[in-house]
């Protein structure tokens, strides 16, 4: 029911919101620093919610604009699932805002994890994942079944197995640059195609930290790049017992990296196991001394890449490419009859912050609609005999809604007909 008290506290909460974003530009936020965050989320009260669980119910699921969510510093004991498309959650500082749960091993609900992700697009900034259970087998920390999620400046620590679980329907698309990957067996275990830059790993036992799902097509593929291997003790690098695909380039592991990437491997060729065994080593180093399993072999693999075009891109076989700079692009703008409605076409979805508007050949201003998320903008009637010129964002601002390490703004220039 409706109430009166419901309403003032909604008319309250929108106001603080307004106050919140258009008084604080806060500092830390590397792929947003020119965008202000539509929540923010505080345990001191200093924020709209104080708890990132009441932010997400905040937003409505059945939008697929981009939202920005940014956390405080602060240690949210809370278990997290995020089910709309494209948001961002962005912490105050990576060992500062620290998601801690504690989730048993064995755990098979829906949401398995600490942090669960559902919806596609979704990017992870500058914060602590952590699956605080003590002991060892499935503790889950990131889970999900999302796809084109990104993750940047985080750490992801678990005590057990499976610590980064992302599983979708299918395979899925991950990125993860200048992350930390902490557990026990498969602790980094993606299904389907992923990349990761720049990154640490660190064993806690003496099992395979790497198992990689791709089964159903010979593109998927688990790339690691320019990467640090440790471990507390002798282990091995991954584990082999199934249809996978490595590629290891330019990685250094320490001398407790006791041997390759062999666990488990299927005898003979199976359905689970059809196209052998595809382990790619380029420019790898190992504490103590280099070992036969770490010559390089990249020359091997299917079309012999270079490593120079190893890329993000060239990992998810172009249809994602979140290191993409490039701007969306205006197609069309049409005259929609019979209320003559101004739509103007972008070349992907897009996003759009404050309350642009379109002025007209005629000097005249047509507000936009609110549509919001897709690669149609919709703005108001158009008067005969008039046309639209240029939209002017009047202080607002209209970007790439895909997950990205960047921010897309788009190209506003009416293409030329």
């Amino acid at each position: 029911m409706v109430t009166f008290m419901n309403i003032v506290r909604f008319f309250c909460l929108s106001l603080f919101l307004i106050a919140e974003v258009q008084a604080h530009s806060l500092p830390g936020i590397s792929t947003i620093d020119t965008l202000k965050p539509d929540v923010v989320v505080a345990q001191d009260g200093s924020g709209l919610f104080k708890t990132i669980g009441e932010a997400l119910l905040y937003v409505t699921n059945s939008s697929s604009h981009r939202v920005i969510i940014y956390i405080k510093d602060g240690i949210y004991t809370e278990k997290v699932s995020i089910h709309r498309p494209n948001v961002t959650l962005v912490g105050q500082s990576r060992k500062g805002t620290r998601i801690a749960y504690s989730i048993p091993a064995g755990n098979e609900s829906i949401s398995r994890g600490v942090l669960n992700i559902f919806g596609n697009g979704v990017v992870l900034e500058n914060l602590t994942v952590e699956n605080t259970y003590p002991h060892r087998r499935h503790t889950f920390a990131l889970y999900g079944r999302g796809s084109f999620v990104l993750t940047k400046n985080c750490d992801f620590i678990a005590k057990g197995n499976d610590t980064v679980a992302l599983w979708a329907e299918g395979g899925g698309y991950y990125y993860h640059d200048n992350c930390h990957f902490e557990g026990n067996i498969d602790f980094l275990c993606p299904r389907g195609w992923c990349y990761v830059n720049n990154s640490t790993f660190y064993e806690v036992d003496t099992r395979a930290a790497l198992w990689h799902d791709g089964g159903k097509d010979p593109n998927k593929k688990l790339v690691i790049k320019n990467s640090k291997f440790d471990g507390a003790r002798k282990y091995a690098l991954g584990r082999y017992p199934r249809d996978s695909q490595f590629y290891l380039i330019s990685c250094h592991f320490s001398d407790s990296t006791e041997n390759i990437i062999d666990t488990n491997a299927p005898a003979a060729r199976n359905e689970e196991f059809q196209w052998g065994r595809r382990v790619f080593f380029y420019d790898c180093d190992r504490a103590g001394g280099n070992t036969p399993w770490l010559k390089d072999n990249l020359h091997t693999a299917a079309g012999a890449p270079k490593a120079k075009d190893i890329t993000a891109k060239w990992t998810f076989d172009g249809v994602w490419d979140p290191e993409s700079t490039a701007a969306p692009q205006i197609k069309d703008v049409k005259t929609e009859a019979p209320y003559r409605v101004v739509q103007v076409v972008f070349s992907e979805p897009v996003t759009v912050r404050g309350l642009p508007v379109i002025i007209t050949r005629k000097g005249k201003t047509l507000k936009w609609t609110k549509t919001n998320g897709s690669n149609v903008i919709t703005f108001s009637a158009l008067d005969a005999g008039d046309a639209p010129l240029k939209i002017d964002v009047q202080k607002g601002s209209i970007f790439a809604s895909s997950a990205s390490t960047s921010i897309r703004y788009a190209n506003l220039r009416f293409p030329k007909k």
